[in-house]
Parts: C-alpha cells; structure tokens; sequence
C-alpha cells in the first residue's frame, strides 16, 4: 500500500505539533488586535497603543538568549511552560482589567514567553519528521503562521465587536491552554548540546560566534535582516499607493493589504505537496527574487486589479522563501545550536522590520509611494545578489549529507503510525559547520 502522501494525516506526533502551533497562532493573532481596540478607546489612545506595540516588540529582541534557553532545556518541557505563563498572563487582563500601567508589563511578559517558545520550536520538526519530510513540514508551519495573519486579525475584529475585547482576550488564554494539552503528546526532545556547560549568558555569546563564523547561517540572518528592512517599506507605503496614486478608498486597501496575506497562504499550501524534491536554498532564493519583483511592479502597477496582481507575487514569494529559510536552516546547522541560531534569526527579522519601518518615514511614503516600491524592491534585489553566493555553495554540503535511509529508524511516524516515543538518536548529524562553510567566508 503507498504511503499517506499527507504529512498531517500521516505523522501522528507532527500533527499534534502544528495543531498546537495553529491553535495559538491564531489566538494571538486575534488577541492583538483585542488589545490595540482596548486601549485606543480610553485617554491618550495614541500613546497606549503605542505602549502595547512597543511591549510586545521589545522582547523579541532577546531572541539569541531564548535560543540559549531553548538548547539547554527539554523542549516540549519548555515549550508547554511558555504557552501556561501566557495563558496566565491573559487570564490575569480578563479578570483584573488592570490599567494601561499594569497591562503594559503584562503585555511584555507574554512577549518574552512567545519568543522563547519561537526559539525552542525551531528546534522541534527536524527532530520529529524525516529529512526528506522537512520542506513539506515547515511548509505546513508556514501555513499555520500565514493563518496568523490572515484569520487572527479578523477574529480578533469580530469577537471584539460581538462581545467585548476582554471575551476575545479569554479566547486566546484558552487557546493557549489547548496548544499547552496538544504539546503533552510530543517527545520529551530533551537537549541536544554536549561538552561543557557554561552560563546561559555565555550559551548566549557561543551561539552568536557560531552564527559569525558559520557561513550559511550567517547568509541567512544577513538576507533576513537586510529584506525585511526593504520588505517593510510595503507596509508603510501601501496605503498611500491605495489612497493617493490608485484613489481607491478604504476598501481597496484592505483588499490590496489581504492579497499579500492571501498569497503567503497559498504558497504555503502549494508547497505542502510540491516542496519535498524540491532544493531549499532555490527556494529561499526563488522566494526572494519573487518578492523582490513584485515590489517592483507595484510600483508601476496603473490601476488597482494591477496592484493586487504585483502584490499577489510578492505574497507568494515571501511564503515561499519563508518555508526554503526554516529548511535550509534545519539542514545546514547542527541540531545542539539550532535554538540559538533560531533565536537570532528571530530578533534580525525584528530587528530589520523597526529598522525598516524607521528609515521609511524619511522617505515621505504619502507623497512618493510609488519610489518606496522601488527602493524597496531594488534593495531586496541588491540584498539577494551579497548573500546568494554563501548560500549557494551550500548545495553541495547538503547534497553529501547522510541519506534518509541511514536514517530512517531514526525517527517515528515516516510511513507508519507510532507509539509517541523517539528511538535511537533524536537528530541525525545532518551536516556539521565545518562541513557546510568554514569560518572567514562571506559573506
């Protein structure tokens, strides 16, 4: 009998991972917006929504120690404490109503909980699937964030308006509670680090000299970095395209905005069957090129139906890239650093995005928008020609990597059904740093 092509139905453990991960996702995608309708109907709106933005901001920056965090726990321990501390930090806004004082730290603290979980999950799919599940798995959790952005938003809009923001707020608490359940059915996933112990601040600083001298990973925090930097140009110039130089009101830029979304949706479903032959480095160079060119044509684009096709390209090529990153990164980098490196890729997408989205307000995107797209869609471009030649000598490495079938007794759940237990080695050596780049290479 041929094996269930479908991932979701066929790996029991993976399936319980990406409800879980969904679950929250989405739960926080809906609260956000619960907490933004909060706050902007009290005094000084402005400055409270701000507050809540930049506390559930701030602590992403801090990824590179939650990566460390990540590398010396067990996972799935570590994983289900941080969805209960969010959980309870939801459930204390629901009951006690606090202030704009009191929720602000309370909105930190749940911050700093997402990004340890986003840290230690990274470490989570190349220890449940097989090496040649990868793509088609974080293709899945690819779709699973884009959901996020797509349905948690709207959620959070309508339990707000049929409710309170406070019932959309004690959703969310439960949804976290329900991924917290889901997560006691993974592997223990205990850590994977050898050698000698040191602080967690010094696990911190390791993890950082491995991403300088490691010449993909350090490719792949730079392309991150430097693309989310141009890639957040959209976000502030967009409306004023809508609204200024296609005149097409508040309801052409909502379906301008969600066509974006839409489209990294698609992309991700797309590669749930089509992503498992397919090399993750041209994916994550294809995706960029795509989103590069789409910001492009935005720019010239004459009409709105022509603006939601340009903006349809760059969606999916950001999905696509987004699924080709997380496989690349499982495959070059050794399964002991991976929380870190993780978490450092983490804090650069943050990092770059503020970046982005401070440098844009220079450039006046409400009186020039189309130029914004320009900048943005060549910068990506200028991004991609400095770190694809890192990233393509990778290919190589990862050709010569250990076979799927020296592996295959490695992991539960490939082609059968499983008792929830991981025997023999929890990560295949998939390929070392020394293998994949030595250090002093570029970029």
């Amino acid at each position: 009998m041929a094996a269930e092509p479908n991932l979701i139905r066929r790996h029991r453990l993976f399936r319980h991972f990406w409800l879980a991960r969904a679950v929250s996702l989405i739960g926080d995608g809906a609260a956000m917006v619960a907490l933004v309708l909060l706050v902007s109907r009290g005094e000084h709106a402005g400055t409270a929504v701000s507050l809540i933005l930049l506390a559930e901001s701030v602590p992403r920056f801090f990824g590179p120690l939650a990566g460390a965090l990540a590398d010396r726990m067990g996972v799935r321990r570590l994983l289900i404490a941080a969805e209960l501390v969010q959980a309870a930090v939801f459930g204390v806004i629901v009951l006690a109503r606090p202030g704009l004082a009191v929720l602000v730290p309370l909105v930190a603290v749940a911050a700093a909980a997402s990004t340890v979980f986003s840290a230690a999950g990274r470490t989570v799919v190349p220890r449940l699937v097989d090496e040649a599940d990868l793509m088609p798995a974080n293709a899945w959790m690819g779709t699973a964030f884009n959901l996020q952005a797509a349905l948690g938003p709207v959620l959070g809009g309508v339990f707000t308006a049929w409710g309170s923001a406070y019932g959309a707020l004690a959703i969310n608490a439960g949804t976290f509670v329900l991924s917290a359940l889901l997560l006691t059915r993974i592997p223990a996933l205990e850590p994977l680090r050898t050698g000698e112990r040191k602080s967690l601040l010094g696990d911190t600083v390791e993890g950082l000299k491995f991403v300088r001298h490691h010449r993909v990973a350090r490719a792949i925090v730079l392309l991150l970095l430097l693309g989310l930097f141009f890639g957040s140009l959209d976000n502030l110039a967009l409306v004023f395209l809508a609204e200024h130089s296609l005149n097409t009101g508040e309801t052409g830029f909502g379906v301008l905005s969600a066509s974006f979304g839409v489209a990294m949706v698609a992309a991700s479903l797309w590669l749930v069957r089509a992503a498992e032959s397919r090399s993750p480095v041209w994916v994550l160079l294809a995706g960029w090129f795509f989103t590069g060119l789409g910001l492009l044509l935005t720019a010239a684009a004459p009409v709105l139906f022509a603006a939601i096709a340009m903006q349809l390209i760059a969606g999916l090529g950001n999905g696509v890239a987004n699924v080709g990153e997380e496989t690349l990164l499982q495959k070059a980098v050794p399964g002991e650093v991976l929380g870190r490196v993780g978490g450092t890729l983490s804090s650069a997408a943050f990092f770059g995005s503020t970046a982005g989205y401070l440098a844009g307000s220079l450039l006046s995107p409400d009186g020039n928008p189309r130029l914004v797209f320009v900048i943005a869609g060549g910068g990506i471009f200028l991004t991609l020609a400095l770190c694809a030649p890192a990233l393509l000598s990778a290919r190589g490495a990862l050709a010569a990597s250990p076979a799927g079938d020296e592996q295959a007794g490695d992991k539960p759940g490939a082609d059968e059904p499983n008792d929830g237990r991981l025997p023999g080695s929890p990560v295949p050596p998939v390929a070392s740093a020394q293998a994949i780049a030595p250090p002093g290479g570029t970029p």
